[in-house]
């Protein structure tokens, strides 16, 4: 015996609510930071900084893409402070600069790393706009704390996203 299929069947049912804005072009340049091989997150791999120590990373814009005065950018920069709490919070800052302007100078928004000696689950992002972008990008920090000399300051990944306006 063959099923019944009935072809006058109709059911209400809710059409979609879609869009169909225009594709933005966007470029995203990242920097897996692996100087340490421990609490980087998944990674398990970060860059520190001591206090005193500065580091130094680029990021180069594809000339393609690259069209002075077309494209506005942001930095994020994942980050974390020591795990060793003899030190408090307020006592950890940096200057840190993009393309030799400065865009934090102080205290770091950033907590203690947790669970201790172990992969960080409390990574920061840290986000700076950019108003003076090149097609090579410098990104300078330096950890300027007040702590104690082992003082560090983690750093898991850095990315640079741009945006044609």
């Amino acid at each position: 015996m063959k099923p019944y299929v009935s072809t006058s069947y109709h059911a209400s049912q809710l059409q979609p609510i879609l869009t169909d804005n225009p594709a933005i072009s966007t470029l995203v340049l990242y920097k897996e930071l692996s100087g340490f091989p421990n609490y980087g997150n998944p990674s398990g791999n970060a860059d520190i900084l001591y206090r005193g120590n500065q580091g130094v990373w680029t990021f180069e814009v594809p000339p393609f893409f690259f069209i002075p005065g077309l494209l506005r950018a942001q930095l994020f920069i994942r980050a974390v402070l020591d795990d060793r709490a003899a030190t408090p919070v307020g006592q950890y800052s940096a200057t840190i600069s993009i393309n030799d302007r400065i865009v934090h100078r102080g205290p770091l928004p950033l907590q203690h790393g947790r669970p201790f000696g172990q992969r960080f689950v409390n990574w920061g992002t840290l986000i700076f706009d950019l108003s003076n972008i090149r097609r090579i990008n410098r990104i300078v920090i330096t950890n300027t704390s007040t702590g104690l000399p082992d003082d560090w300051i983690g750093l898991d990944w850095m990315e640079m996203r741009f945006i044609r306006r």
